[in-house]
């Protein structure tokens, strides 16, 4: 029985529009920009900043400026406000939101490599939407109008996800082995979430 979604997406696909919509024909709770608030709050920074942040990895060569400021690498183990906040600190925080989630169930996780962090949960219920290089451009269009090279930022998000989710979990969120799922979003957002509820609720 599955009691947990994750959806991952490709950028410009539309998948937390239909994550969004998922949550709500299951009446469960949509988990998405609430983590970037929990997040901020549990690392009492700016949730901005914390925004900024979100799903993006630490450069090489500032990883090894932290460890020798800090005297070597380590990982967090007290209050946040002991140590300087930093990617590293935030994504910590950000699985430790996602696996709370998880856990408490009925809940729909859009983003943040939660498929990569619970897939060996069995009670995940693992998605991924992708759509068209075309059908994405169209969407980014409207979303961002004054964007000059689209197909680079596609590019660009896409990649930043992968290297996130390689970097913390070890796994890559492209491979569609690790997904019960694949929804191609030209079907339309309400047409993908009810393929997907009815799926969750096959095996319930």
């Amino acid at each position: 029985m599955f009691n947990v979604v994750t959806i991952a997406r490709e950028y410009g696909s539309g998948g937390a529009d239909i994550g969004r919509k998922v949550a709500e024909l299951l009446e469960w709770d949509c988990v998405d920009k609430q983590i970037i608030e929990r997040v901020a709050a549990m690392g009492k920074v700016n949730a901005a900043w914390a925004a900024s942040a979100d799903e993006h990895v630490i450069a090489w060569w500032a990883r090894i400026l932290k460890s020798f400021r800090k005297g070597g690498p380590e990982l967090y183990v007290g209050d946040a406000s002991e140590l300087c906040v930093d990617h590293d600190t935030l994504q910590h925080f950000t699985a430790h939101v996602i696996q709370e989630s998880a856990n408490v169930g009925g809940c729909v996780l859009i983003g943040r490599s939660s498929g990569c962090l619970l897939r060996h949960n069995p009670r995940v219920f693992r998605v991924f939407v992708y759509a068209p290089f075309s059908e994405k451009i169209k969407r980014m269009k409207l979303r961002h109008p004054d964007e000059k090279d689209l197909p680079a930022l596609l590019s660009r998000m896409d990649s930043e996800r992968i290297h996130y989710a390689q970097t913390y979990y070890g796994c890559d969120p492209s491979y569609r082995g690790i997904y019960h799922l694949c929804v191609n979003s030209t079907l339309g957002i309400d047409e993908c979430a009810r393929m997907i509820v009815q799926s969750v609720k096959s095996f319930s």
